[in-house]
């Protein structure tokens, strides 16, 4: 007798109730029915035209046609999975190559990285920080991160996550100030991340998050100037004055309460994009990348 797609078929199930000595537990293992298991069994052992299990109440036990035969599939099946496992492996080997902004990968991406290198040993991320503006001209990149509004003419991109945005100050500042008070804004210095976007202001993070949160009266030419967000930031630690924060980037100040944010946050125009080259997602390693940026950057909190 010559092997069949139905006796391929039915070894998975075999060795699985052979080794738990249970239709039941092999069932619950396969993800499918008892009944299931039941059947596929009793097909194979037509094909073969032996008994293969005999059934007691409560487990069952190989006869010796089939102990002869788990003798021969489960290494079988063994080596079939090192070898898939081997060539999968294969696949995810190797370097990928992923640019982005200094103050998105210092803040947010190196944090998690560690996550990424238990789940994807044999994958290497070469990352390089570029200047506050994302240059994607060069296209030496396998993945790209950006802060922007999804207009990537000749690349693909993904929607990674949304981003919010809220002023905060330093404990002193907060304790010092009435922020009810519709001007209490006018008396800080704001400071000013000078290159949030593409084509932006010098003071547009202020002026978009004032404009939505309908607080127009604020002066916001006033203050410091800095050509990267994390600047900012520090510069608000240091009790230079308001910055406006980015939720994903300020976590660990808020929960140590080094700076404290007196207003609501407000979602900006802007979101963080996965971009990569056309048909760049069919190279295993650059889709793992992209995969599992997805997952974290979806993640609440």
């Amino acid at each position: 007798m010559h092997l069949n797609s139905q006796i391929l078929a039915a070894m998975k199930t075999f060795e699985a109730a052979a080794r738990l000595h249970s239709f039941s537990q092999a069932a619950s293992e396969l993800s499918i029915t008892p009944g299931a298991v039941s059947q596929q069994i009793k097909n194979l052992e037509q094909q073969l035209g032996v008994t293969l299990f005999t059934r007691k109440t409560r487990q069952v036990e190989l006869t010796p046609q089939g102990g002869q035969f788990y003798e021969t599939v489960r290494p079988a099946l063994l080596s079939l999975n090192s070898c898939i496992g081997r060539i999968k492996r294969f696949d995810l080997e190797g370097n990928v190559r992923l640019r982005s902004i200094p103050s998105f990968v210092f803040k947010w991406l190196i944090p998690r990285l560690g996550g990424f290198q238990k789940r994807f040993p044999d994958i290497r991320i070469e990352t390089f920080a570029d200047g506050s503006l994302l240059d994607l001209k060069s296209r030496d990149f396998d993945i790209a991160i950006d802060y922007g509004v999804g207009d990537y003419p000749g690349l693909s991109h993904t929607l990674m996550m949304d981003e919010y945005l809220f002023p905060v100050v330093s404990p002193e500042y907060f304790s010092d100030i009435d922020w009810t008070d519709s001007g209490a804004l006018n008396r800080v210095p704001l400071l000013h991340d000078t290159t949030p976007w593409v084509d932006a202001d010098p003071d547009s993070e202020w002026r978009y998050w004032l404009d939505v949160s309908d607080m127009q009266t604020v002066d916001t030419s006033r203050g410091h100037y800095f050509n990267r967000g994390d600047m900012a930031i520090k510069a608000a630690v240091s009790g230079l004055g308001a910055a406006i924060a980015r939720e994903s980037l300020i976590t660990e100040e808020i929960i140590r309460g080094r700076l404290i944010a007196p207003y609501e946050k407000q979602k900006c125009r802007c979101s963080y994009y996965i971009i990569y080259p056309e048909g760049a997602l069919n190279n295993p390693r650059i889709k793992a990348v992209h995969d599992w940026l997805i997952e974290i950057g979806r993640q609440p909190g």
